[in-house]
């Protein structure tokens, strides 16, 4: 008999004892009315057909464990626990799932107790969404600590498995050559090959790459909080003399505010920036771009100058709400319309922050907190979801006590991930919800792992989470031969931005931004 069959035979026997084993179980149980408390929380969601499995710890004290998967159509899966861990095997989650989108997800689990005795808990029913979700997504990884930026990296995760990829890192530079920061990874549409970001180093300074097809090239500048037109032409970016004061007490240490912010255009073919008098008046703060889907309309936060003074913190700070407005742009004619007011703090109670249009054109989704633009440093902050149909928004169901922020769009307008740090208000994690067509967001689960125990001992935040089609088509070389290469594109700001209070905000710099 040659290896190959007895291979086959040996896998069907161990399968055929599972079956048996679990048949023989399901007649000698009892049932607990109760849910199984596992770790993450994957009770109660919709997932994507495409995700990776969600492995998961059983919490109790039973001595042994096994749990069914299955669905309407194709053969259950069946998952032995070793010691309360269940790894699902990738290629039976993987067609379980696709032979299933809108199906519901059940999971029955069994267990043994001390006393040799099986409980079935309750089943846990989850749903298999019919809309697959972005296959990659990229994000930061840094330190809690807000001043430590000597190990930063921006990474890449396929979402359909746990591959991480690095694609940068503060730590593979020289003493002489040290990268200092890492940050805003944002492409255009979803598409991997043209995204800006923004970097810090002792030699060359404040500086953005920006990659533009099969194009790697630094801009001489920082060009602060980005918005892709979605044609590619313009970026939208905002430039701010950001502030830090900090607490000794309370639950929130640290308040960052911007003492003077505007937003200008970059034209990526010309290489060369503008100013539009609606978007850079003078004790006007305007942040936080974000183009409509069909590029007719900018959105952006915007808040007058409530203080006179210098001091840290200046009088008033903590009043400072923003407005969420947005300006007409004609692209055929190449032409700026007026100003629109779309929510107003005095309608709200709340400063508004980070809007982000689904590609749809459909929503809206923002955030709000109690004052000032960066809500991932506020506890209060929470996000909400605009219908631009109606002009009716929400505060979404998957809010926790702590602060959410830095969201992304899916492709297909219907997932969005997510930072929080509901996990006990230190780290910050990934969450991924479904958005129905209607606005309507499902359960939050964070981001899976190989290891269900993973985030116990993972002692990095995430942050700026960008959905992607695709893989980033630059290796980790080519991006570190364009930060050092001496070809870089030198921005000139116009006279009416150099001349501002702010000065050329985005290339202020101190270690102790890197908290951003």
């Amino acid at each position: 008999m040659n290896r190959y069959w007895s291979m086959l035979i040996c896998c069907a026997v161990f399968f055929g004892g599972c079956r048996t084993d679990l048949e023989r179980i399901k007649q000698e149980c009892s049932f607990a009315d109760r849910m199984p408390l596992i770790k993450p929380d994957y009770s109660d969601i919709t997932i994507p057909p495409n995700i990776a499995p969600l492995q998961f710890l059983l919490q109790d004290s039973s001595i042994s464990s096994v749990a069914e998967i299955s669905s309407v159509n194709g053969s259950p899966i069946l998952v032995k626990g070793k010691k309360g861990k269940f790894f699902i095997d990738d290629k039976s989650w993987k067609k379980l799932l696709s032979k299933n989108p809108g199906n519901p997800l059940h999971i029955s689990i069994f267990a043994r107790t001390k006393e040799g005795k099986w409980l079935r808990y309750k089943t846990i029913e989850n749903t298999i969404a019919r809309e697959p979700i972005d296959r990659y997504c990229t994000y930061r990884l840094l330190n809690f600590q807000y001043s430590y930026w000597r190990d930063l990296r921006e990474c890449e995760r396929d979402l359909t498995s746990f591959e991480q990829r690095e694609l940068l890192s503060t730590m593979n530079y020289s003493q002489y050559d040290q990268l200092k920061c890492i940050n805003c990874h944002i492409p255009m549409n979803n598409n991997p090959g043209r995204f800006t970001l923004q970097l810090r180093s002792s030699t060359g300074g404040v500086e953005t790459l920006i990659a533009n097809g099969d194009s790697l090239a630094i801009l001489s500048s920082r060009i602060g909080h980005v918005a892709w037109h979605p044609d590619g032409r313009y970026i939208a970016f905002s430039s701010y003399k950001v502030q830090q004061y900090f607490h000794s007490v309370g639950r929130q240490f640290i308040d960052v505010y911007d003492n003077d912010s505007y937003i200008a255009i970059y034209d990526v073919s010309e290489r060369k920036i503008f100013s539009l008098p609606q978007l850079s008046q003078q004790r006007i703060l305007n942040t936080w771009p974000a183009w409509s889907a069909d590029g007719r309309y900018l959105y952006y936060c915007s808040a007058p100058v409530l203080w006179n003074d210098n001091g840290e913190p200046p009088q008033n700070f903590n009043k400072t709400r923003y407005n969420l407005l947005r300006i007409a742009y004609d692209n055929d004619k190449n032409t700026w319309g007026d100003v629109d007011t779309v929510l107003t703090p005095e309608q709200t109670g709340l400063s508004i922050a980070m809007p982000r249009i689904s590609p749809d054109n459909r929503f809206c989704l923002f955030c709000m907190q109690n004052y000032g633009p960066y809500p991932y440093i506020d506890a209060s902050s929470d996000l909400y979801l605009m219908d631009l149909k109606t002009g009716q928004y929400q505060k979404l169901n998957i809010n926790s006590e702590y602060n959410e922020s830095y969201h992304s769009w899916s492709q297909n307008s219907r997932w969005i991930i997510f930072s929080s740090r509901r996990d006990g208000g230190i780290f910050t994690r990934l969450y991924i919800s479904h958005i129905d067509s209607l606005g309507n967001a499902s359960k939050a689960f964070i981001m899976p792992q190989r290891d269900p125990e993973f985030y116990d001992s993972f002692l990095k935040c995430y942050n700026v989470a960008e959905f992607a089609v695709a893989p980033v088509p630059f290796s980790q070389r080519q991006l570190q031969r364009a930060i050092q290469s001496q070809n870089t594109i030198k921005l000139a700001f116009p006279p009416e931005l150099v001349n501002r209070s702010a000065g050329n905000a985005s290339n202020e710099w101190s270690p102790a931004s890197s908290r951003e």
